[in-house]
């Protein structure tokens, strides 16, 4: 409660300026542009990052921090970018600094994570960067951890960096997260080939380490040894090297049983069917697989058999629970029913020793009549993240087409006879499109709990239902009371985020996108009289997936009557804040020209722009009141140790020349203010009475350095403490 009030009272004072203010904004000049990440970190500031090819856009005066211990890192068939981290200040008006790559070492920065939960002290950071060379160079992307955080540190070095192969899905999702203990899971190769893809794992060095209970494992000679645990090697553990799962049929046995009693069990699939087999790839095939003598002969039960074209499966998506270091993984496997292709879809629970918890396949094999069944023709996992306070795995998923056996629909759940979700079905004659999907599945067993189909309409189409009865949808039909046709909508790929209620933050691309009556861009709904266009859009649904709290476009804004304009801007990250939701991506251009017209902006701080020049960068942050909540909010109270209700503000924060500090103090007595850098050492310090109980010191900082300081304020055995940015 102490805590709360807090929160509330500094975020009122600091931040009541800047309450439901929109920002959308360009950055950069003549040259390519693109943010790809941003998250918010302790000190309320923002990490976002991404690529440029140069860094002429960033005023002199801010700090350009080039990052050391690059070498060895691959990209010699790179465009000679700037791979970089911008930091920004809370209110997003000042770029504080950039941390970059030296150019042309990588091509951009595309990930940014953080060992620790969301709105928890930020931890350790790490990130991911793509890059161009052969396959024999291990073309395909870095994963790296940096040296400080921003909060204790400025980042000058990367402390480990491994090298990834990949290409096609591993390149273009780059599935990997981090545990709470900074080792990280990884998925290596490409997808639906012939070659190689397998997860792996490093330790907290970057090297790949032993896994005790996945089943695949490389010895200190070369030699592989196939068995459980590792620690059951006859030669010994220490002759075991490294482990991985082989995302690969072909001479394999993985993800598949070994035992005729593992292949012929039948499991509860979730949602009240069932399925045979205790792996995810049983499916395709007739019987167990002997790891000392493989055979892949098939058709499974249901009638599916492996596809002969494409022996490596297709791993898109890893998250990790960072309160037990549980492990998640998304995938699908290629397979065929006669001359018919298909993609099955697995999503893979493991515990943090690489034991199988539980796996979904996210369609009934077996529905809960007795019915077998195929899901024709294909689904994708695109995301997946962490629902911590519901104790749910959430799942962005995709289907190509209107399938007889589909992913499952929000109101047919069996644990929970009275769901439904925003868009219970994919609807519509249209079937040779792709539909998104999102739903939440018990962290311990995989039970379904919640879904909804994400599917935005067709230009044109009838089948509309009756107004939804919720304010915020501003009119627009209600997508359970009709029969609409849709339209092809994705989510962009592993970049969900789920806020401390356990609301889920996506973005997407759609057609006619439904849009809130709080949102910054809408949509022309229906009938209205003009025409729609493929767009970007973020959106937030409430934790139950009833109704978007907030659904906007970032999208250039288009003539209704021609559709031209619009559909030209990819966004790739979000982050939820106490407000809003920040968003980064880009608007294309061809040739250096930009593509259709600008998106609206507004706010633009000084170091944006208010239109593109090439390949852009763009970032907005849209607010609404319904989308407030102080557990999305950092603090500045950052540490206390008394159970009375105390606070400690430091305004403006940034400070320029001058900074105040407001302090409430219940016991009057003498205090002790410090100003201590990030090295420890004490810059400032003073004695002030307490007497007042609310006291405002002026602190000059025209001779302390620019940079991160923390705050202290002793009373006895008592202290606050808070961190402050000094420009």
């Amino acid at each position: 409660m102490i805590r709360r009030l807090l929160i509330a009272l500094t975020f009122f004072l600091s931040f009541n300026t800047q309450a439901q203010t929109n920002l959308a904004m360009y950055a950069g000049n003549g040259g390519k542009e693109t943010f790809y990440d941003v998250m918010q970190i302790t000190d309320g500031t923002f990490l976002v990052c991404g690529y440029a090819d140069n860094l002429n856009w960033i005023n002199n005066s801010v700090p350009k921090i080039q990052l050391t211990n690059t070498s060895g890192i691959n990209n010699a068939l790179g465009t000679n970018k700037y791979g970089i981290i911008l930091h920004l200040s809370a209110d997003m008006q000042q770029v504080l600094r950039v941390v970059h790559f030296p150019q042309g070492a990588v091509e951009d920065v595309r990930f940014i994570k953080t060992n620790t939960l969301p709105y928890s002290p930020t931890g350790d950071l790490f990130i991911s960067c793509n890059t161009a060379d052969t396959d024999p160079s291990n073309g395909g992307y870095i994963i790296a951890k940096l040296n400080n955080n921003f909060v204790s540190g400025i980042p000058s070095s990367l402390t480990w960096k491994q090298t990834v192969w990949a290409k096609a899905g591993p390149k273009d999702y780059h599935p990997w997260d981090v545990t709470n203990n900074g080792q990280v899971y990884y998925i290596s190769g490409e997808s639906h080939g012939y070659d190689w893809s397998a997860v792996y794992c490093l330790n907290q060095n970057g090297v790949r380490k032993v896994v005790n209970n996945w089943r695949t494992h490389w010895l200190d000679n070369g030699s592989e040894w196939r068995g459980t645990p590792a620690s059951a090697y006859p030669g010994g553990v220490d002759s075991v090297n490294y482990s991985g799962i082989a995302l690969k049929i072909w001479g394999r046995c993985e993800l598949r049983s070994w035992t005729q009693g593992d292949y012929d069990s039948f499991f509860p699939d979730g949602n009240g069917g069932y399925k045979k087999g205790k792996w995810p790839v049983d499916i395709l095939f007739d019987g167990p697989c002997d790891p000392n003598n493989p055979t892949a002969s098939g058709p499974g039960y249901t009638g599916y058999s492996a596809e002969a074209c494409c022996p490596v499966f297709g791993g898109s998506s890893i998250v990790v629970d960072r309160t037990n270091n549980d492990l998640y993984i998304g995938m699908n496997i290629k397979s065929y029913t006669g001359s018919a292709p298909d993609f099955e879809p697995a999503v893979l629970a493991m515990d943090s020793t690489g034991m199988m918890k539980w796996w979904s396949r996210l369609y009934h094999e077996i529905t809960p009549a007795g019915d077998t069944m195929q899901s024709e023709p294909d689904q994708y996992v695109d995301a997946m993240a962490i629902d911590y306070t519901n104790g749910k795995l959430v799942l962005g998923a995709r289907t190509h087409g209107n399938n007889t056996e589909n992913l499952w629909e929000g109101n047919t759940i069996f644990t929970n006879p009275g769901a439904y979700g925003f868009q219970n079905q994919f609807t519509g004659t249209n079937g040779n499109i792709h539909e998104s999907w999102l739903g939440k599945l018990n962290l311990s067993d995989g039970t379904l709990t919640n879904s909804t189909y994400v599917a935005e309409l067709a230009e044109g189409t009838g089948g509309l239902g009756t107004p939804h009865p919720d304010p915020n949808l501003d009119g627009w039909p209600n997508p359970n009371t009709g029969w609409p046709d849709v339209n092809t909508t994705r989510l962009a790929r592993n970049n969900m985020k789920v806020t401390s209620a356990g609301n889920v933050c996506i973005l997407g691309v759609g057609r006619r996108t439904i849009t809130t009556a709080n949102a910054y861009q809408k949509m022309v709904k229906p009938g209205f009289g003009g025409l729609s266009s493929w767009n970007s859009f973020v959106r937030v649904y409430d934790k139950d997936f009833h109704v978007p709290l907030y659904s906007s476009l970032i999208v250039g804004q288009w003539d209704t009557l021609t559709q031209a304009g619009g559909d030209n801007t990819e966004i790739f990250g979000v982050y939820k804040t106490g407000q809003g939701v920040v968003c980064v991506g880009r608007q294309k251009a061809v040739s250096g020209v930009p593509v259709g017209n600008n998106i609206p902006v507004t706010n633009v701080p000084a170091w944006g722009n208010a239109t593109p020049q090439n390949e852009t960068a763009i970032l907005v942050y849209y607010q609404a009141t319904n989308l407030e909540d102080d557990d999305d909010e950092f603090t500045s109270i950052t540490e206390y140790n008394t159970a009375k209700e105390q606070d400690l503000l430091v305004y403006p924060n940034p400070a320029d020349e001058k900074m105040n500090i407001r302090f409430s103090l219940i016991e009057a007595a003498p205090c002790q203010l410090e100003l201590i850098n990030v090295m420890g050492q004490v810059v400032y310090s003073k004695a002030i009475s307490g007497q007042s109980g609310v006291n405002d010191i002026l602190l000059n900082t025209g001779n302390i350095s620019a940079g991160m300081y923390t705050i202290k304020l002793t009373n006895g055995a008592k202290y606050l403490k808070t961190q402050v940015i000094v420009k």
